[in-house]
């Protein structure tokens, strides 16, 4: 990519409001999307989607996917039309947290193994989870604890609730119980209560 069209985006990332959706965690994701490249239908959009999913980014404005998605279009405007469409697609995929709407089977494929990429974090070991949640609440220093804390544990609650957390065999397989784990964890921690069973755990007998 042209070296220009990644200092925009190394500068946008280093935006002091930004304390986990900075350049560090693209990096990752650009790391683990190439271990993923055989499982991806069309590397060259998955890639574009990772690099510019976060280029705008700001907690109080809600249309953060949309906007850099335009500005992937106005940087990146020499790249293949279609190319540019399917990496749209995955933009607002991860903006809505949820596969988009087609009849195209390999694109909700690459879309759910970006959203199991956005999700990751959630399977980490219990320390990097810590440091992973405290940053999330970083970037929601405008909200008050109590507001805070109410949203975030309704949101990790929709996604305990949900058969699977990660949509992909790989993701699953790998961090769908320490998910469960951290989650039921943070909920309890966010709302001043002791850990309960998750749902699989219940439906075990546990």
């Amino acid at each position: 990519m042209d070296p220009g069209i990644v200092a925009e985006l190394r500068a946008r990332h280093a935006e002091p409001h930004r304390a986990w959706h900075g350049w560090d965690r693209v990096a990752a994701m650009l790391a683990e999307a190439e271990d993923l490249a055989h499982a991806v239908a069309v590397p060259s959009a998955f890639v574009l989607a990772v690099l510019f999913h976060t280029a705008v980014f700001d907690r109080r404005r809600a249309d953060g996917p949309q906007a850099s998605a335009a500005l992937m279009r106005s940087l990146a405007g020499g790249t293949p039309q279609p190319v540019l469409e399917r990496a749209e697609a995955l933009i607002l995929a991860l903006g809505r947290q949820e596969l988009p709407d087609t009849q195209d089977a390999s694109l909700r494929g690459d879309a759910a193994l970006l959203l199991d990429l956005d999700h990751a974090a959630l399977g980490d070991p219990p320390d990097r989870f810590a440091a992973y949640e405290a940053a999330f609440r970083r970037e929601y220093a405008h909200l008050s604890d109590d507001t805070y804390a109410a949203g975030r544990a309704a949101a990790l609650e929709m996604l305990l609730w949900r058969e699977r957390v990660f949509l992909t065999d790989r993701f699953y397989l790998e961090r769908e119980k320490a998910a469960r784990r951290n989650i039921a964890g943070a909920i309890a921690r966010l709302r001043g209560e002791e850990a309960r069973p998750t749902r699989t755990a219940r439906r075990r007998g546990a």
